[in-house]
């Protein structure tokens, strides 16, 4: 594997959004940085919430860490599941863009491509 792809994969792989800087496509790097960083703010927030709530309610009386999932997990966790389920989405999108962006400078650098 090339430096041009194996760079923009290795990057993307820690930070969605960094392989696509990479590979020199600034708009939409910084547009998914953006998104990672919006849904880890509201991640963040929501989970303040749920937890804020639990103990609020008096339901901790103990601090086994089973207790407290039990207690967090009944609080409707769907949202987080659905925050979860986003931010995987995004990651699995900007590995495979930075991976196909990488091959493709490869290629163009080869003089393969026109």
């Amino acid at each position: 594997m090339k430096k041009a792809t194996l760079s923009p994969l290795c990057s993307a792989l820690v930070i969605p959004g960094l392989g696509q800087i990479i590979n020199q496509h600034i708009k939409k790097g910084l547009v998914m940085l953006t998104f990672v960083f919006v849904l880890l703010v509201v991640f963040t927030v929501y989970l303040y919430q749920i937890i804020s709530a639990v103990i609020k309610s008096g339901a901790i009386k103990t601090l086994d860490p089973d207790v407290i999932m039990k207690n967090i997990m009944a609080e409707d966790p769907a949202s987080l599941w659905l925050l979860l389920a986003a931010s995987c989405v995004l990651w699995i999108y900007s590995v495979i863009d930075a991976f196909l962006g990488g091959r493709k400078a490869d290629k163009l650098e080869e003089g393969v491509l026109p």
